[in-house]
């Protein structure tokens, strides 16, 4: 059994964070060590934190690496230090999960030193666990075909715009796109979850060929799966700037819509390694997001 050594300590904010293994290789084949991963996210915490602060945070850990056994982790442990913030979360049962509330630069790089590679925030935010604050269109292709990803995205932000929503674009690190409207958290789960369904009905009923909402990878054949459920309560999706498990750690990138129109775009395009330096040189892409929310007219 590998020993947990602190070989070292990193400041972030206004804490010290005992940081053990960073040697130990995450990803085998891009060389990738979990200091690698720690330093990312220390260096990433201003842009990514306001997108996991005060929503209720799933993590996947990898302990050996990402192509190991990994985990879901909902329930904060025990064993984390009570200067992490928790959300309960009360289930139907009764009982309650403690959820991580990554609100810091300090709670991130924690989180990375015990290997939680990816981040999957709720789509709500404290104090309106109930009501969304943003709805998400998750294109999910079949194939390796991407530029119907990308002509597909720019469909539904005409889609939205259409509605009276902005549209903000966003790589998702692993195989697809993401298109949110940012929203004030005034109706629930439930209608916006509805509203997104009726959306992309429409948007498939237009497009039958090449798009589709079925559920079942065996009944989609060569479509694009445009997946409207994560705008449901507990549901979740990749975080803004958060590691993908993916060789040379593709991050979930918010872009530009004018790199939506490249056919040089990929789902995982950036990386650790080159993502900030892409916002530092072109700016922030999602810069206005949160002046764009508005009310969903259901």
């Amino acid at each position: 059994m590998e020993k947990n050594i602190v070989a070292s300590q990193i400041k972030a904010g206004n804490r010290l964070i005992d940081i053990s293994n960073e040697d130990k290789i995450l990803f085998p084949k891009s060389k990738i060590t979990k200091g690698d991963i720690i330093d990312y996210y220390l260096k990433a915490a201003d842009i990514l934190v306001p997108f996991t602060k005060d929503r209720p945070l799933t993590v996947r850990r990898f302990p050996n690496g990402i192509h190991k056994d990994n985990f879901y982790q909902k329930n904060t442990p025990e064993y984390y230090p009570d200067w992490i913030d928790r959300i309960p979360v009360e289930k139907s049962d009764k009982s309650v999960i403690e959820y991580l509330n990554c609100k810091n630069a300090a709670t991130l790089v924690y989180m990375a030193n015990q290997a939680c590679i990816e981040l999957h925030p709720w789509l709500s935010q404290l104090p309106n666990l109930n009501n969304p604050n943003k709805l998400i269109f998750d294109l999910d292709p079949s194939t390796t075909n991407f530029d119907l990803v990308r002509e597909t995205a720019l469909v539904i932000k005409d889609a939205f715009e259409e509605h009276g929503l902005a549209a903000f674009a966003m790589t998702t690190g692993s195989t697809g796109l993401h298109v949110v409207a940012p929203l004030k958290p005034l109706v629930n789960f439930d209608h916006v979850r509805d509203f997104a369904k009726y959306l992309a009905d429409e948007l498939v009923s237009q497009n039958p060929k090449h798009l589709t909402t079925e559920i079942r990878i065996e009944r989609r054949g060569k479509r694009l799966f445009l997946d409207y459920l994560r705008n449901s309560w507990s549901a979740t999706s990749a975080s803004p700037y958060g590691v993908r498990a993916k060789e040379s750690a593709p991050v979930a990138t918010p872009i530009f819509w004018e790199e939506v129109k490249s056919k040089k775009l990929t789902s995982q395009k950036y990386n650790i390694k080159t993502v900030l330096k892409k916002l530092e040189s072109d700016g922030d892409p999602w810069k206005n997001f949160n002046k764009n929310r508005v009310k969903l007219k259901v």
